[in-house]
This record gives C-alpha cells, structure tokens and sequence, in this order.
C-alpha cells in the first residue's frame, strides 16, 4: 500500500463528498450578494481572530457578544446563512478526518507527552 496514493484517494472523495459539494455551491450563491460576502468575510475573520486570543488566555465577553450579534445579522440574509452553514459542516468534517489520522499515529508522536 502506497500512502500517496491513499491520500490521493481520501483526496478524491473529499472533493465529490456532498459536504464539499454543497460548501462550493453556497460559495457561488454567496458570490453573487458583494454585501454579505464581505460581512461573512468580515465575521469570520473577526471569528478567527477570536479564537486565537482565546487560545491564548485572552477571552473577552464583549467581542464574543459581537460576534453573536454578527451572526444573528448575517443568518438573516439566506446566501450568508447558507454558506456559514456549508462552511461550517465542512470545516466539522475536515477537523473529524484530521483527528481521525492524528489518532492513528498518536504513538508515534507522543515524544512530549508527560509521564
């Protein structure tokens, strides 16, 4: 077995899973409203920036409020409520592959783990 070629494979599927089928057909719905795809943008850039301060240790109530109200806006507008939901299914769908490979090579890169 050729991992390469697997990746290729797992590379393949992902392109015709109805997850990132959906995700670029609400990309090109989004595309056509200039507005709410510069405050999705928008949203989740500030979203983005969010979470890292809160890796970080630097949680603020009052931005996390923002952005709540960013996207009670935005899930008005269909094309912006469509396409964060598409991202988000597909971006869910990504981190599960991404764990789903990080455990099986868990013991293999557990040099830092504490004992």
């Amino acid at each position: 077995m050729n991992i390469y070629d697997k990746a290729h494979e797992l590379a393949r599927g992902l392109k015709q899973s109805e997850e990132y089928r959906a995700f670029l057909a609400a990309k090109t719905a989004l595309a056509t409203d200039p507005d709410a795809k510069k405050m999705v943008q928008d949203f989740l850039r500030k979203k983005m920036e969010h979470e890292y301060e809160a890796l970080a240790g630097k949680e603020d109530a009052a931005k996390t409020e923002a952005l709540q109200r960013m996207y009670e806006l935005l899930a008005v507008n269909a094309k912006a409520r469509d396409f964060l939901a598409a991202y988000f299914r597909f971006q869910r769908t990504m981190a599960d592959i991404s764990k789903i490979i990080g455990e099986s090579v868990a013991e293999g890169l557990d040099l830092f783990a504490k004992e």
